[in-house]
């Protein structure tokens, strides 16, 4: 079955899915958010009387009961903590060998072996001058193979094609990039000595926070192993 414009964003959080259906509008220039959902677990995952599996799929149940996603591209995310974030400056070199050297790093820097990991780069800022890439900046994110199988394993089971699965913090910048900043300067026009103001995003769950600082060409993000239920629990 062909694939509509139609995309849901779904989030299994520790308290509650929420979800969110976004299109593009007539001209296919503006993404228009027509529906959501929240269901609100009746205990939360990480209680120990909780069984976590049963109360996601009774909450994934109770959502496709519903909401009809057929023929919709589903997208994930999954928290900060499930997966690994590295940045390095590589040297100025042609930028048609920078991926070479993202590959030599790729195994200098994360600490599992390369074939039990999931891993993408993302190369941030930098400038060609004289045919070489100078002043840059890459992202390594990767999760472990065994985690991405742990977090589609719900939407297999309730046979729901996922398409894109993103680590959160990911997906904050990405709304930061293309939703809250206005103006993010030309990467050749980029100067790092005299960067942009950056915006800090503190994304708080129930276990976890993410801090995010990013002026929309650099980054920077940590996950913090304090939420909300921690507050109320004191």
């Amino acid at each position: 079955m062909a694939k509509s414009n139609a995309v849901w964003g779904i989030d299994i959080g520790q308290c509650a899915l929420k979800a969110l259906r976004c299109t593009l509008d007539a001209d296919g220039e503006s993404v228009i958010a027509d529906t959501y959902d929240y269901i609100e677990y009746p205990k939360i995952l990480s209680q120990p009387e909780a069984d976590p599996e049963e109360l996601v799929r009774q909450a994934l149940e109770q959502f496709l009961s519903r909401n009809d996603v057929l023929g919709d591209s589903v997208a994930i995310s999954v928290p900060g903590q499930a997966g690994l974030s590295r940045f390095f400056k590589p040297p100025p070199v042609d930028a048609k060998t920078l991926p070479d050297i993202v590959k030599y790093e790729v195994k200098q820097q994360i600490p599992f072996p390369i074939e039990d990991v999931i891993w993408d780069w993302q190369q941030m800022g930098g400038t060609i001058v004289d045919g070489r890439t100078v002043d840059a900046e890459v992202g390594l994110f990767a999760m472990k193979r065994d985690a991405v199988l742990r977090a589609l394993r719900p939407f297999d089971e309730a046979e729901v094609e996922v398409d894109v699965i993103q680590l959160s913090p990911l997906a904050i910048f990405n709304v930061v990039c293309n939703d809250i900043l206005d103006e993010i300067p030309n990467t050749e026009e980029f100067d790092p000595e005299s960067p942009p103001e950056s915006l800090v995003v503190i994304s708080m769950g129930t276990d976890t926070t993410d801090l995010i600082v990013s002026n929309g060409i650099k980054l920077w993000l940590r996950n913090i192993p304090i939420g909300g239920n921690h507050f109320t629990k004191q």
